[in-house]
């Protein structure tokens, strides 16, 4: 790996540990804000894109970022910004910065990627609805360049395999920060166990997929989806002979999880509209671990994912996710259960 990659990887692991540390140090006693779009976040969410954005930018003045917060929903809520404050500082071991400059570097997070140039995409808590619970959720960060993802490190602070090796929301870690999967295009992807929350922690080479079982597939969703979107999945299942329901997990980082190394065998992703893209950052990352130990990803036309759209892939309808050698058997039966359009 080039000495540039391997200084990368490891601020983006370090960065998404201690951001990790943060969300879970409070998950238990954080409530939600409304966002204008009516989604949860919350004082975590706020606090760790300033951390993780604090620590890369200070290495990397130049990049520029693509977040899934911005300090707009703190408004006049003297009382919120204080908190985030509280947290950041906390987690940056006492820093000086001011809480303005938390703001802007949070605002930073405001960029819009695109064809050309270096930016990191993050998600300081992916599914804040089930961080809420205390159930599954991620950090993820990825670096892409040039609208390509070159490196990832995502961590899942709650998960802990079940006997089987699924990913369940009930079965968390209560005591360490869960497990940390990272990868560069090109040389694999590692695993690292977080079981402490301080460390050390080793990191090993993550081993590619297995074949699937065509008579044993398990398929990853969520049951939160719309109930259309839940048939359609079913239908899908049945004409495969999977099981449905399968792993079932709210955050999408999470579902990525349960492909890497819960043992899913495929997933496919529903596209509602024009107007109801999917965020790069819900994706960003893990897409690049999971083709790294042998997954294929494409939309439902069979199209490459292109992240450099902007902040959404609007230049892309769905996903179907699934290992080598049943990736095409998917991608016909998505097909021909969704069509050609779209699914409300």
């Amino acid at each position: 790996m080039p000495p540039d990659r391997e200084k990368e990887l490891g601020i983006a692991q370090s960065a998404v540990i201690q951001a990790a540390r943060l969300t879970k140090r409070v998950q238990s006693s954080v409530t939600k804000v409304s966002k204008a779009d009516a989604s949860p976040v919350t004082a975590a969410d706020l606090a760790a894109q300033a951390l993780l954005i604090s620590i890369l930018h200070a290495e990397f003045p130049e990049d520029r970022f693509v977040g899934e917060e911005d300090a707009g929903v703190l408004g006049e809520d003297k009382g919120l910004r204080e908190k985030v404050h509280e947290l950041y500082a906390a987690a940056r071991q006492g820093s000086s910065t001011e809480e303005d400059e938390m703001l802007d570097l949070m605002d930073m997070g405001r960029g819009t990627g695109g064809r050309k140039g270096r930016f990191w995409v993050m998600d300081p808590v992916d599914g804040t609805a089930t961080f809420l619970t205390g159930e599954q959720y991620a950090v993820s960060l990825a670096l892409l360049e040039d609208g390509r993802e070159v490196l990832a490190a995502v961590v899942y602070p709650n998960v802990r395999l079940d006997h089987g090796g699924r990913i369940s929301e009930g079965s968390v870690d209560t005591v360490g920060l869960g497990v940390m999967l990272s990868a560069v295009r090109g040389k694999g992807a590692r695993i690292t166990w977080l079981d402490t929350v301080d460390g050390p922690y080793e990191t090993v080479p993550l081993p590619g997929l297995k074949p699937s079982d065509r008579g044993n597939l398990h398929v990853v969703d969520c049951h939160r989806n719309r109930a259309s979107h839940r048939r359609v999945v079913a239908a899908v299942c049945e004409k495969l002979g999977a099981t449905f329901p399968g792993t079932d997990v709210w955050s999408s980082h999470v579902r990525y999880a349960s492909l890497i190394v819960g043992g899913g065998d495929f997933m496919v992703r529903i596209p509602s509209g024009r107007d109801a893209w999917s965020c790069i950052w819900d994706h960003a990352g893990a897409q690049l671990i999971y083709r790294e130990v042998g997954g294929r990803i494409t939309d439902l036309d069979g199209r490459e994912v292109d992240f450099a759209r902007g902040r959404y892939l609007s230049g892309n309808r769905g996903l179907v996710l699934a290992r080598q050698g049943i990736h095409d058997e998917i991608l016909r039966v998505a097909r021909e259960a969704v069509g050609d359009g779209w699914v409300e």
